[in-house]
């Protein structure tokens, strides 16, 4: 067995047993597709050699925001635990949102590779952390106001007033319950006609990965108007435009990435959670505890935020300051 592979096994370990918490009795469903069939197989050695009973569903690879199949999202349904490593992510999925009001716990590996597993993030003391990430959840939920500016040209304000707060830990212990693996994050909905602004997306982004060069949205009452760039704007653009809901505009979700471990690395799974940056996510927000229904979402990182909670500094060019 190479080192690698013992790093892999590890990670997964780690996910099966600390991050999802399986206990004896309880029902292991890994939802995966053809690209991803490696990290399912490690994830069932590691919850066989942990006494887990599971059962891998696999499908085609879905398009963005597409559903899994009607006998995946029946399955789902039926699951203690869903551990999803899949190209497209199923996070926001209506299906993933069914499972869950029946009490499924899940956790996305979206965009994941074999080697993911093996990354000091994936590997990383979630229960360690849990202090530091509460802190920046007690500063969201004492908030009613964001203000966002990078380096890069992002300028951007939104109200979070009202809105649940979300916690992505690294830890899925509760009925319900979602997170995304490796990525430590806290999230909120926006109030969706409150965002105005600019953002620029200068790291990565769902479905595109780490950028060739900036993209520029211009946010007006929670909607996308404009998208200007080079040819990753133009892509966005046609992802946006082939969903056919005008939903998909909407500026669904405002978080900041705590994985002191992450990197960007074009895998969604990993990017999103990098500390020193934050995401928007667009679209769908329903998971979040939005309103806004939408047949896609996805999640655009900015670099080196400086990030304002009311009157709270929170990060100041990517540095958390609380």
């Amino acid at each position: 067995m190479d080192l690698l592979y013992f790093e892999m096994l590890k990670g997964a370990r780690n996910i099966i047993e600390v991050s999802a918490g399986i206990k004896k009795g309880e029902k292991l469903l890994i939802v995966t597709d053809t690209n991803k069939f490696k990290l399912a197989e490690l994830l069932a050695l590691s919850a066989q050699e942990a006494g887990v009973d599971w059962s891998v569903a696999m499908m085609s690879v879905r398009q963005p925001g597409e559903e899994p199949p009607a006998p995946i999202a029946e399955a789902m349904k039926k699951a203690d635990v869903i551990i999803a490593p899949t190209t497209q992510s199923l996070y926001h999925n209506h299906a993933t949102l069914a499972a869950r009001k029946r009490g499924s716990r899940f956790i996305a590996l979206s965009g994941a590779q074999p080697d993911t597993l093996a990354s000091p993030a994936t590997r990383f003391n979630f229960a360690g952390y849990l202090p530091v990430v509460e802190r920046v959840a007690k500063i969201y939920r004492k908030s009613d106001k964001i203000k966002i500016t990078s380096p890069c040209g992002t300028n951007i304000e939104a109200s979070i007033k009202g809105r649940r707060i979300n916690v992505d830990a690294g830890l899925c212990h509760t009925r319900g319950q979602a997170i995304g693996v490796p990525i430590i994050e806290v999230n909120a909905a926006p109030i969706e006609d409150s965002t105005n602004g600019i953002i620029v997306i200068d790291a990565s982004m769902s479905f595109l990965g780490i950028l060739r060069n900036p993209i520029r949205l211009e946010v007006k009452k929670g909607r996308i108007k404009s998208i200007t760039g080079g040819a990753e704007a133009q892509k966005l653009k046609g992802i946006l435009a082939s969903k056919n809901d005008t939903n998909v505009y909407v500026v669904g979700e405002i978080a900041i990435g705590l994985n002191p471990k992450a990197e960007i690395k074009g895998i969604l799974a990993e990017d999103e959670g990098v500390l020193g940056t934050m995401h928007f996510g667009i679209g769908n927000n329903l998971t979040l505890g939005g309103k806004n229904k939408a047949n896609l979402h996805i999640d655009v990182i900015i670099n080196q935020p400086t990030m304002w909670l009311d009157n709270t500094l929170l990060t100041k060019d990517g540095d958390l300051q609380v």
